[in-house]
């Protein structure tokens, strides 16, 4: 194995590392509506949620941020 290729490697193993304790040690999300703790594992309901984090409640239906605010209704 090319010693490139395997720094490269090792380098992306670590970055995947770094990335998922961020994820996973992160504050629970309440909602600010019902006050339901929403899942670290999150389904995101359209592309913009996908994109940038958010969360539709699963209790209540209610939009809100990567952070937890709700989203104004249009």
């Amino acid at each position: 194995m090319d010693s490139t290729l395997a720094a490269m490697l090792v380098g992306g193993v670590a970055t995947a590392a770094v990335l998922l304790f961020f994820a996973m040690s992160r504050k629970p999300v309440k909602c600010p509506s019902c006050g339901r703790e929403q899942p670290k594992a999150r389904q995101p309901d359209s592309l913009n949620q996908a994109m940038w984090g958010g969360y539709t409640c699963q209790g209540c239906g209610a939009e809100m941020d990567a952070r937890g605010k709700l989203k104004n209704k249009k």
